[in-house]
């Protein structure tokens, strides 16, 4: 079997995106949320990346999954901008420089590791479902399928060691390591003063509120007002919020 069709045979022809912030834009989204696709995944999202955006700005999404994201952020950013993509599942890195190449973009970077609190190795909890992994630091997902040793990397060493370019706005959703990402980017919060965009959910009501409140002291402290976005997930069963964090007096 050749390098393409062992790709292929693992994620699929690449789609083009119907509507929404990325339509037009191509995906490789074999196994995921039809959503994607369909343009429709977490609107309030996309237009949240989208209008703190500008040309020339800087992006981080942490916890990529397969990319839908950076898309939208390297069509909003322009040439002159550039994405920056954490994200520790190997077929997830790959389908994410993928679609990145196939929508013409040269401007979306790809770490195939997580970020934390500290930079170093640990352990990814798989999932089932294709953006579900999480590290052991913040538990097991519900639907475990395996587990497997990655790097990983504090964002303030990222941008102090590899000559990264600083956030214009971070994207964290990482399935419970929220704090562990913050921890590791306290330099990045207090010199740079990125808008962050994060996901906060759990499987009850009580978990998600003491998940969120962890997020906002923290961020808080450091100077931040938080405001929610609206739902993107109405009626489902598990909890999820999405928090625009901006930078107070900015």
């Amino acid at each position: 079997m050749t390098l393409t069709a062992r790709f292929l045979s693992v994620f699929g022809d690449a789609r083009v995106i119907a509507k929404g912030e990325a339509a037009g834009l191509k995906l490789v989204a074999k196994s995921a949320d039809p959503n994607f696709v369909r343009g429709t995944y977490e609107l309030p999202m996309q237009q949240a990346i989208a209008a703190n955006l500008a040309p020339g700005d800087v992006f981080y999404d942490i916890g990529a999954n397969i990319g839908f994201f950076c898309l939208i952020a390297a069509r909003r950013v322009g040439p002159r901008g550039q994405v920056y993509a954490f994200e520790p599942v190997p077929r997830n890195a790959a389908a994410v420089a993928e679609s990145a190449r196939l929508s013409g973009f040269d401007t979306i970077r790809v770490f195939a590791e997580a970020a934390g609190a500290t930079s170093g190795r640990g352990q990814l909890l798989l999932a089932h479902h294709i953006g579900g992994a999480a590290l052991a630091s913040a538990g097991a997902p519900p639907d475990m399928s395996g587990r497997l040793e990655v790097s990983i990397v504090a964002i303030d060493d990222a941008i102090a060691h590899r000559g990264l370019r600083p956030p214009s706005l971070v994207k964290i959703d990482v399935e419970g390591a929220e704090i562990d990402v913050l921890g590791g980017m306290t330099e990045t919060l207090r010199r740079h003063r990125p808008k962050v965009i994060y996901e906060v959910d759990d499987a009850t009501r009580e978990g998600l509120d003491r998940k969120a409140r962890k997020i906002a002291e923290l961020l808080t402290a450091a100077g931040y007002a938080l405001k929610p976005l609206p739902a993107s997930y109405a009626n489902g069963e598990w909890r999820v919020e999405h928090v625009l964090a901006q930078p107070v007096g900015a």
